[in-house]
C-alpha cells in the first residue's frame, strides 16, 4: 500500500532563511508538537481560518496560498504551520488518527534535504517545493539526518476538496 503521494499543486518556493530567522529569533512563537520532544516545534500561520500577523511577513506563503485559491477548488485554508524538525533529531513511531486513508492536510515540503518519513513498508523522502498526502493513520516516524534543520509547511483546508491525483 502506498503511503503517500505528491499533489499536482504549484510548487511553493520558499525563502529558507527567513524562516530560519523566525526560527532563531522568535523561538517563543515555536510551540512543541508533542509534550516531550523539543526537537519539534510548530508556528501557527493560519489557526481556525484566522491569520498570523507575521504570515504577511512571509510572502511566499501567502502568494503561494492565493495561487491555491486561485487554480485549484481549495478555497478557504482552516489551518496552517511551519513545522521545524532540528538537525539529527527525528519523531518517533507513532499514528496521527485512526484514517487509515490519505490525511487531508497538505505536507509541503520546504528544506527536506537528507531526511525523510517511514512507514513500516518504506522510506519516502520528500522534493523540496512539492506538497503531499500522507496516510497518517498508519504507523510512521520522521527522521532528519541533515545537519540542518527540518522544514516544512502543513495545511489544512476547510471542507473536502479533490485533487486529481492517482492513488
Amino acid at each position: 500500500m502506498k503511503n503517500i503521494k505528491q499533489l499536482p499543486l504549484p510548487i511553493l518556493k520558499a525563502d529558507i532563511n527567513k524562516i530560519k530567522f523566525l526560527h532563531v529569533n522568535g523561538q517563543y512563537l515555536f510551540k512543541e508538537r508533542v509534550l516531550g520532544n523539543s526537537n519539534w516545534k510548530s508556528f501557527d500561520i493560519i489557526k481556525e481560518y484566522s491569520s498570523s500577523p507575521l504570515l504577511q511577513k512571509l510572502p511566499f506563503i501567502t502568494n503561494w496560498i492565493k495561487i491555491l485559491k486561485e487554480h485549484t477548488n481549495i478555497k478557504v485554508i482552516k489551518n496552517s504551520y511551519i513545522s521545524i524538525l532540528l538537525e539529527k533529531s527525528s519523531i518517533d513511531w507513532h499514528v496521527d488518527s485512526d484514517n487509515k486513508d490519505y490525511n487531508k492536510s497538505i505536507i509541503t515540503a520546504i528544506s527536506t534535504t537528507n531526511s525523510f518519513i517511514e512507514f513500516e513498508d518504506a522510506k519516502y523522502s520528500y522534493k523540496d517545493g512539492y506538497s503531499y498526502l500522507i496516510r497518517s493513520g498508519n504507523s510512521h516516524r520522521v527522521l532528519n539526518l541533515n545537519d540542518d534543520i527540518r522544514i516544512t509547511l502543513c495545511t489544512t483546508p476547510e471542507g473536502d476538496y479533490h485533487v486529481n491525483v492517482a492513488a
